[in-house]
């Protein structure tokens, strides 16, 4: 009894050495072990029981390497492709660019020296991080002027933001600029404002000149500490903006008569942009008009129209008191009007009365118009009240709300006070 436990011991140790020496990697060792003598003694029970041993460790062996080998490629091919997200970012960054330069490049149109310097200008601000004001007549181009400043600087890859301050509600203008925490109110959801929005890019604040005083103080707070509050929130929030204003007001004369902080002011006007308006430079109306309606023609997927010189000459005889803006509206109802590729004279009359085919085929005809009639008897009666436009609404029975709106129409100078 005590001989065969033994025996069975010794072969137990035997075939213990064989698999340390396969687990090893040992082979050659293992083989010598499984041919000795001592196992071949042990009967074919032992010698079939250490070769299954051996290869189970072979096979677990194989698995592992097998496994082994597959994490180097599953960690080589992961290196691969992020060098492949690397070169399809930075290629889709490069594209990116190109293709706002290529839109920089249209929406700055003009070649009048006033035109140039502005380029050059915003060229030079773009890099900078200086707060920039930029002021010009309504419909004169400063929001275009501020996303070109944008696109053509460090932070382009980021969001570009703007609000119209003159557009929003005195009552809601905080929650929309600065947010709004959850449970304000019934119903409130929690958002940001557009300064979180706009973190690491840049905001416009558009019309700052009819911002409310309460509101003025706040902007000048997240100035001063780069972070804003929400509405109803505890917590100050850290913002990185490149803070751009523009407006259409005098802001040196709102300052005098307390309407704006004078200390914002200063801040604001850390650098100036004056936008020209478009009748001193008539000469670029052409090179606008081809712009406008490109992206009109773009917008509808259409071929674009060309003007002929005949509505060339028109469009460079008008005051435009609406500026560019007033430029597209202009293109955009003369093209509902042309009849084919061009759009004509005839189109751009009708476009700039806001009239009808049938009155610019009166007008055609020689005979004028229910609206130059009108226009006649408004300037004749202005002439025999020596301007005064209060008095001259009153006796026409229109407001001078009225009586702006239909001298604007007319290319003639907007109301001021009398």
């Amino acid at each position: 009894m005590k001989a065969t436990a033994y025996k069975n011991h010794a072969i137990h140790t035997h075939l213990v050495e064989i698999c340390e020496q396969i687990a090893r990697g040992n082979y050659e060792k293992a083989k010598e072990l499984f041919d000795s003598p001592s196992l071949e003694q042990s009967g074919e029970v032992s010698r079939v029981l250490a070769e299954a041993l051996a290869m189970m460790l072979l096979r677990v062996e194989a698995r592992e390497f097998e496994r082994d080998r597959m994490l180097v490629e599953i960690s080589e091919a992961r290196e691969e492709l992020e060098r492949h997200r690397g070169r399809l970012a930075e290629e889709n960054k490069r594209l990116r660019a190109q293709v706002r330069g290529k839109d920089a490049a249209r929406r700055l149109v003009g070649e009048v020296p006033a035109m140039r310097a502005l380029r050059a200008q915003a060229e030079r601000l773009a890099a900078s991080r200086a707060t920039v004001l930029i002021l010009g007549e309504t419909g004169s181009g400063k929001g275009l002027l501020a996303r070109h400043i944008h696109d053509i600087g460090p932070r382009a890859d980021k969001g570009y933001v703007d609000i119209n301050c003159a557009a929003i509600p005195a009552s809601l203008l905080e929650s929309e600029l600065f947010g709004i925490e959850a449970g304000v109110a019934s119903g409130v959801q929690a958002r940001m404002g557009r300064f979180e929005q706009a973190n690491g890019g840049t905001l416009l604040l558009d019309e700052i000149g009819d911002m409310p005083l309460e509101s003025q103080a706040k902007i000048l707070h997240v100035i001063e500490s780069g972070t804003v509050e929400r509405i109803g929130g505890r917590k100050r929030i850290k913002v990185d903006v490149r803070l751009m204003a523009a407006t259409h007001r005098d802001l040196a004369g709102l300052v005098k008569s307390g309407r704006f902080r004078e200390d914002l002011y200063y801040r604001l006007n850390v650098m100036r942009l004056n936008v020209p308006p478009l009748r001193d430079r008539l000469e670029d109306i052409p090179a606008l008009a081809n712009m406008i309606l490109g992206k009109l023609a773009g917008a509808a997927q259409d071929a674009p129209r060309r003007v002929s010189p005949e509505a060339l000459r028109l469009l460079t005889r008008h005051h435009w008191p609406g500026n560019i803006r007033e430029l597209h509206h202009v293109l955009e109802r003369a093209q509902l009007f042309a009849e084919g590729p061009k759009i004509s004279a005839a189109d751009i009359t009708a476009s700039l009365q806001g009239g009808s085919l049938e009155q610019t085929a009166s007008e055609n005809s020689g005979e004028p118009t229910l609206d130059e009639v009108v226009a006649k008897y408004i300037h004749e009666t202005l002439a025999r009240h020596h301007g005064n436009k209060t008095l001259t609404a009153q006796i026409l029975g229109i407001s001078r709300e009225g009586l702006r709106i239909k001298l604007t129409r007319r290319g003639q100078t907007p109301l001021s006070d009398d």
